[in-house]
């Protein structure tokens, strides 16, 4: 029987948590087929040290421990749950299986998942847009900046109602730029320069570089600091930004960091900048852009 026929095959007929030898691979280079709550897939054995949680389109790429024929291990998976494309889905799960000519693609894989992966995604073309890392590690690095301060400091990006940083007497809302030159920023909302406790507009100018930080590395400092790491990568998955992502890897070097005081001599659209104090009838969203060159700051 040929590989893909015994994926199909696999796919068909094994029950939930069931899995199975690919017996037409090379002894050499053993797969499974398998079937879990979380979709049906195929697995490859590797390294403990490999904490991998890709997602595209309706694949996830990652790994996990099973139980195969008595013994716990390190897997890496390759699953779905559209069984719409289960048929089609095997033909992926075959090449990824496959040892290659002298099991070079398998070698490759077992040393390197992410070579396999990001060769994949750049073939079938990955319309979705990428994740901006650097906002990401911009907010991280200002709530290093803060907790060291103020162990209230908690991070609240996500959380509806809030600006980026929430602290006991005031608010943190932060903007980054891949820009060179120019510091205009975007108020994507007429409520997130609102405020009652002081709030203050953290500004950071980065370029992506194999030096700098990550997230990875920005959260390893909030950690050191005392940060508590699990409301950390909760805050992380929300974003997109889970565990295992390959993209939390990626650096970025922080060229300028300035902070402004959003006090009254601060250009802002809100409540008090129309009659009596309310926003006009009807109107739900206002975004506008500020420019903050010639504005006084503060370094952070």
């Amino acid at each position: 029987m040929r590989v893909i026929d015994e994926i199909r095959e696999g796919f068909a007929s094994l029950e939930t948590n069931g899995a199975q030898l690919i017996s037409s691979l090379p002894d050499a280079y053993p797969a499974y087929v398998l079937r879990t709550n979380d979709g049906f897939g195929v697995a490859i054995k590797v390294d403990e040290k490999f904490e991998i949680s890709e997602r595209f389109n309706s694949c996830r790429f990652h790994t996990g421990q099973l139980r195969m024929e008595g013994n716990l291990n390190n897997y890496l998976m390759l699953d779905s749950m559209f069984e719409d494309y289960r048929y089609e889905f095997a033909s992926l799960c075959t090449e990824f299986v496959e040892p290659g000519e002298n099991g070079k693609q398998r070698d490759t894989i077992l040393t390197d998942p992410y070579i396999w992966w990001e060769r994949w995604r750049e073939l079938v073309g990955n319309t979705s847009r990428e994740k901006r890392v650097y906002n990401v590690i911009a907010e991280m690095l200002a709530l290093v900046e803060k907790y060291r301060d103020d162990k209230t400091t908690e991070w609240a990006a996500t959380r509806s109602g809030s600006h980026d940083i929430e602290c006991t007497t005031e608010s943190v809302e932060v903007k980054s730029t891949i820009k060179r030159y120019g510091a205009t920023i975007t108020i994507s909302g007429q409520h997130q320069l609102e405020h009652v406790k002081p709030l203050w507009l953290y500004f950071c100018r980065m370029e992506e570089s194999l030096e700098g930080f990550s997230i990875n590395d920005a959260k390893d400092i909030l950690v050191a600091n005392g940060y508590d790491e699990n409301k950390l990568e909760i805050e992380l998955e929300r974003q997109g930004f889970e565990k295992g992502a390959n993209i939390r890897n990626k650096k970025y070097k922080i060229l300028e960091k300035r902070k402004y005081e959003v006090d009254e001599s601060f250009p802002k659209i809100v409540k008090e900048s129309f009659k009596g104090d309310q926003y006009p009838t009807a109107v739900v969203h206002i975004e506008y852009t500020i420019d903050l060159d010639g504005m006084e700051y503060a370094s952070w």
